[in-house]
């Protein structure tokens, strides 16, 4: 996993503010607006004038090894501050807070924990988890090629990548998942295949037929779509279905046609006679494999759906959870998976509504206990052990690289945010002064428009927690 956490083990707060920091915005957790029948008139979306969006090298920073003998707070003074939450005049009734211990599980905080609530992009924190638990850090989505000679149809087979290169992948040298493996990886071991001697010109096919749903959920607004803020999830992309090099760009509407273009593209650079443009088919039955690519590790896939707050990726992560489950690559299937995901490690899941894996749908429901049992659970289970290594680190990082800036929370905190209109959520992980590694989730839904009054109040909880030993 990218730069590997050993279990137990979390960055402290010494973070120079926004040195080499990941500088982005909200990313997409800052996207306005449910599904409404009228124009609903918000504030530009922060990020549409963002910097391009560049990774920062992995920091390097001292570590100390989280111990269960160091100090626990008092779960009297955590309680009242996490009533102050929902008491702040930037919040309101129906912000719901859970702080527990992260290695026992113990309360420390509950404010109607077990409410469910519209979760926003938190939802993704449990997408990752439930995959990371049913398929495992190492797990690749393998993309390939399927050459049929007596037709001269060459099918390029979906498997999940929608982070492929349109030419050769960086396969590692790069800091980032996107671009692991490419279309050009493709060609050139066609090319290197004795299977591969077309003499005629070639059909170039695509076959994404294992993603049996339509890739557009009917959760998702359209706002989200002609925005570019999420792409149709078909299985197979070139850079997330991008139509520029902004990382906000529009997206192409049938990515996996799209893709299949680059190939024809590729083909016809490497000198091979392409009949048309790529059309959709199933692969044939009788073909011959004659190139596979590997995505980027599982875990270094989920570190950028986490960072970035990925909708594409993130919906995308809980169909292919679905497809390696045996279940109904459908929204319902991926539900499924994602619940089993986590059930196979011991988080709650008693309650829980999941209709999309981004968190776009104002129909999921779930509840700060979810979001803390899930973190809990999974660092107890030898297979997520290593989940804190996959949420971007405060002060440093994706969505919470400017919010912790000079704070105690700052290299203590490593969260995922959520925000949609009414919607205000934080859920993750923080290191107290004392060296006790807490769990919390704070969720608020039901709230006029507005992220910049409900996050000041959140975040006031989590540098509380940061900077204390917070006793009696």
């Amino acid at each position: 996993m990218r730069g590997k956490v050993v279990a137990g083990i979390l960055v402290p707060a010494l973070v120079v503010g926004g040195a080499g920091a990941y500088a982005v915005a909200d990313a997409y957790d800052v996207v306005p607006g449910f599904i409404t029948n009228e124009p609903v008139p918000v504030e530009p979306a922060p990020f549409r004038t963002a910097a391009a969006v560049t990774p920062a090298p992995v920091p390097s920073f001292p570590v100390g090894v989280l111990s269960a003998d160091a100090p626990v707070p008092s779960a009297s003074v955590v309680q009242l501050a996490a009533e102050q939450v929902r008491s702040d005049g930037r919040t309101g009734d129906s912000t719901n807070v859970s702080v527990v211990d992260a290695l026992t599980g113990d309360v420390y905080a509950d404010v109607d924990a077990a409410d469910v609530q519209v979760p926003a992009s938190t939802t993704k924190l449990l997408t990752a988890v439930g995959a990371l638990a049913a398929l495992g850090p190492d797990y690749r989505m393998t993309t390939s090629l399927v050459w049929e000679p007596n037709s001269g149809v060459l099918t390029i087979v979906a498997g999940g990548d929608m982070l492929l290169a349109a030419g050769a992948g960086h396969a590692g040298a790069g800091e980032d998942a996107n671009g692991y493996v490419g279309i050009g990886d493709l060609v050139a071991a066609a090319l290197e295949s004795a299977d591969f001697a077309p003499g005629a010109p070639v059909t170039v096919v695509v076959d994404d037929s294992r993603f049996e749903a339509d890739p557009i959920n009917p959760e998702w607004p359209q706002y989200a779509l002609d925005q570019g803020y999420i792409a149709p999830a078909s299985g197979l992309a070139v850079d997330i279905a991008r139509m520029t090099d902004e990382h906000y760009a529009p997206r192409y509407p049938d990515p996996s046609l799209a893709a299949g273009d680059v190939l024809v593209a590729a083909l016809e650079d490497a000198g091979v006679d392409v009949d048309g443009e790529a059309e959709r088919a199933s692969a044939p039955t009788n073909g011959i494999e004659v190139a596979a690519v590997e995505s980027a590790p599982l875990a270094d896939v989920l570190f950028l759906l986490l960072r970035d707050s990925d909708n594409t990726i993130a919906e995308i992560v809980s169909l292919v959870n679905a497809l390696e489950s045996g279940r109904a690559t459908t929204p319902a299937g991926a539900s499924e998976a994602t619940r089993a995901g986590l059930s196979s490690i011991g988080a709650p899941v008693s309650g829980l509504v999941l209709l999309d894996g981004a968190g776009f749908s104002e129909n999921n429901r779930i509840a700060p206990a979810h979001l803390t049992g899930a973190l809990v659970a999974a660092l107890a289970s030898p297979v997520t052990a290593d989940v804190l290594d996959l949420l971007p680190v405060g002060g440093l990082e994706g969505t919470v690289a400017t919010r912790f800036e000079g704070t105690d929370a700052a290299g203590a905190l490593r969260a995922k945010t959520g925000s949609l209109t009414g919607v205000t959520a934080l859920a993750g992980t923080v290191q107290t002064a004392d060296g006790r590694l807490l769990a919390f989730a704070v969720l608020a839904d039901g709230m006029p428009y507005g992220q910049a009054g409900p996050r000041a109040a959140m975040d006031a909880l989590v540098q509380t927690l940061a900077g204390c030993g917070c006793e009696d």
